[in-house]
């Protein structure tokens, strides 16, 4: 270990001496390296001041002719892929962009150096960079915004309007993009665009931060389910039609926020939903069913769901929203529903208060009879049918009023109160002296029938005998 850190100081100026290049270029090399070596690896800690996600770091260019120093740089892919930045004979740095992490630190590999003291190659030891970034909160509405239905400034006041030694930088699906202001390739929703200056070759720092920043800002969008069509507004809610058949069964809705035929610009935006509830007061929200989404969401059958989306512009956050009902095409209809003796006798005939979240009891009818309603309650409820032998139904009708029409529940409930098993015998005893009676009448008459048909052949008999003497 000692060996290596010395190797390691005498080649990249650790504890501060720096190296000195050997030919025709003199310009020191200094990095500042942490003592701490973990094994074939050194990292530097940088700490980012402004509230960004996107800074420059210094990595060496390893195209750059260093000279006979003893050392060797290979840079990582990460670095690579900025090489362009930088002249390849003439830049001894290559300034690369580097994205703010979720957990707040960002560990970034400029490449790797190999130690060479004479013919004795030593093991390559890995550079990184360690960003710790500011975790202050910060508020959009002061970022300079930018129409993005307009090109892009070429520079920003806060640069000292420089032009020609700017560097633009964005971030596109976790990936730093470099800017050309006059051609934003598929611009998005609030997309930040940070300004830096260029720096100059003999700059000592390895961080640097924006000089400036825009923000990208179009009209209002509105909501585009793509899979459904909108029917006429009920009060500025708009209706979707679901199949009453699937009233009970879950479907995934497609969403995305449109302006005018383009769906792009708005992609992956966080859209707030929230489900509503019908009264007879109107509609309300319902407390804790406020989610996150940005693609779908999930209905339970019929539904009532609101729409929120916070536009930013140049003002500031305007409010776009939406609330849509998922119900029946036709706007009255009927629900039929039987309930056994093995459901029936487990519960009360009773209505709930309401249907689903659509519709709010408006109407209860028991066995041709209307029913008053107890609103503070979650069901109006009645007593199954007691003494009613093996024949006994009850009929409980539920009227729901929704925003547009009824939902009407009918409900049947056989409350036997009997065992099934004595009704099935008796039924079955029923039914087998009926048949008996009915055979046995047919017997009866049929004996009859031919007592009398003997008893008439014997008279004739007689009167004929007679007759003959």
């Amino acid at each position: 270990m000692f060996v290596k850190l010395y190797l390691l100081g005498a080649a990249l100026a650790l504890m501060p001496l720096p190296i000195q290049p050997q030919g025709p270029h003199d310009e020191n090399l200094s990095l500042d390296v942490s003592e701490n070596i973990d094994g074939p690896k050194f990292s530097t800690d940088v700490e980012v001041e402004k509230s960004s996600h996107i800074v420059l770091v210094k990595c060496s260019n390893d195209a750059y002719p260093h000279g006979n120093t003893g050392y060797k740089f290979t840079t990582s892919k990460d670095v690579t892929k900025y090489k362009n930045l930088a002249s390849s004979t003439t830049s001894k740095y290559i300034w690369v962009p580097v994205l703010k992490k979720s957990s707040n630190s960002t560990r970034f590999s400029c490449g790797e150096v190999t130690i060479k003291p004479g013919d004795v190659m030593s093991h390559m030891i890995g550079w990184t960079y360690n960003v710790k970034w500011n975790n202050v909160r910060e508020d959009k509405t002061r970022i300079n915004s930018n129409n993005m239905d307009y090109p892009l400034p070429e520079t920003h006041s806060k640069c000292h309007n420089e032009t020609k030694n700017l560097l633009i930088v964005d971030k596109e699906n976790d990936t730093a993009v470099i800017i050309n202001p006059r051609d934003v390739k598929n611009p998005y929703a609030n997309q930040e665009f940070y300004y830096f200056i260029t720096p100059k070759q003999n700059d000592g720092r390895q961080i640097i931060e924006h000089c400036g920043r825009y923000r990208g800002y179009r009209n209002s969008p509105h909501f585009n389910l793509p899979d459904h069509s909108d029917n006429p507004t009920i009060n500025e809610v708009k209706k979707i039609n679901i199949n009453e058949l699937n009233y009970e069964k879950e479907e995934k809705i497609k969403i995305n926020l449109k302006l005018g035929d383009d769906i792009q610009f708005y992609r992956d935006e966080g859209i707030s939903l929230s489900r509503m509830k019908y009264t007879i007061d109107g509609l309300i929200d319902i407390e804790n069913s406020t989610q996150q989404i940005n693609s779908s969401f999930t209905i339970k059958g019929f539904d009532l769901v609101k729409l929120v989306y916070n536009h930013l512009d140049a003002t500031g956050y305007n409010e776009v929203s939406q609330v849509y009902y998922f119900g029946p095409a036709s706007k009255n209809i009927t629900i039929e529903k039987y309930y056994d003796y093995h459901d029936a006798r487990s519960f009360n005939p009773n209505c709930p208060i309401y249907f689903m979240n659509v519709g709010y009891l408006d109407k209860v009818i028991y066995d041709g009879e209307e029913k008053s309603i107890d609103r503070s309650l979650d069901f109006i409820s009645f007593e199954r049918g007691y003494g009613c032998g093996c024949f006994c139904h009850r009929h409980l009708v539920c009227i729901y009023k929704t925003l547009d029409g009824t939902i009407t529940i009918s409900n049947k409930y056989d409350h036997k109160d009997i065992d099934v098993f004595h009704c099935n015998r008796l039924n079955n005893i029923l039914s087998s002296e009926m048949k008996s009676d009915i055979f046995g009448i047919s017997w009866i008459i049929f004996g009859a029938s031919i007592l009398f048909l003997l008893i008439l052949i014997a008279v004739i008999i007689i009167i004929v005998v007679r007759k003959r003497r």
